[in-house]
């Protein structure tokens, strides 16, 4: 077997680098970086450039118009230093992100109030023709889902009196207060679970602190 002390002592047959070599070699690696940084930023802005033509194209198809209806805003070509066209690329798509998800909260909310119109419509409808299935099943509906007193009596109010009780399992003649006063009941008495968790922690000594306190126990 080779000695590893001997092997290890053993002169390298490769000749040590000059400092030209050092310095050529650090440029490379310098270089190489750069390239890399320069290929991130372009990929980044041609993200940023595809995002926001998606975006002001989504706004101005759903009515509002995009960035460049504004005076005050410069066309993108118009800014020459490159640092400060990309900033602004960046910043104009945040905006316009903060746009379109407020454009989809107004759309959905009012899709939601088209859809409760409806079928509201239908329900005033059928119960005006003597049809008493579809209110069963929309009471059956609220029933499982809507579970403060105050907004079953809104919607039972809003559907002429139906017999919708205002709390679950509860009857639908039991009034306001009763329903809220059982409702209550049913919510944990958070006071009772404080102090009995209290009451089970183990009492603090002095001797647990410092033994030269255990003879305050005593007082």
């Amino acid at each position: 077997m080779v000695d590893k002390r001997r092997r290890n002592a053993r002169p390298s047959k490769y000749r040590p680098r000059t400092e030209a070599q050092k310095t050529r070699r650090r440029d490379l690696w310098d270089a190489r970086a750069e390239e890399r940084a320069d290929r991130r930023r372009l990929d980044l802005k041609a993200d940023l450039l595809a995002r926001y033509e998606a975006l002001e194209t989504a706004l101005r198809e759903g009515g509002q118009d995009g960035v460049h209806k504004r005076r005050h805003v410069r066309p993108l070509g118009d800014i020459a230093d490159e640092a400060e066209r990309f900033a602004v690329l960046k910043a104009r798509v945040e905006r316009l992100e903060a746009l379109w998800s407020v454009s989809l909260r107004k759309r959905e909310t009012r899709g939601k109030i088209i859809i409760g119109g409806a079928l509201l419509a239908e329900l005033i409808d059928a119960v005006a023709a003597g049809d008493r299935e579809l209110l069963t099943l929309t009471l059956d509906i609220l029933d499982r889902r809507v579970g403060s007193a105050r907004d079953r009596l809104t919607v039972r109010d809003l559907l002429g009196d139906a017999p919708l009780p205002l709390r679950p399992g509860g009857d639908p003649a039991d009034p306001l207060d009763l329903a809220l006063a059982a409702a209550a009941a049913e919510e944990p008495d958070f006071d009772a679970l404080v102090a009995s968790a209290m009451a089970e922690e183990t009492p603090l000594r002095g001797a647990d602190v410092d033994p030269d306190y255990a003879g305050l126990e005593a007082g």
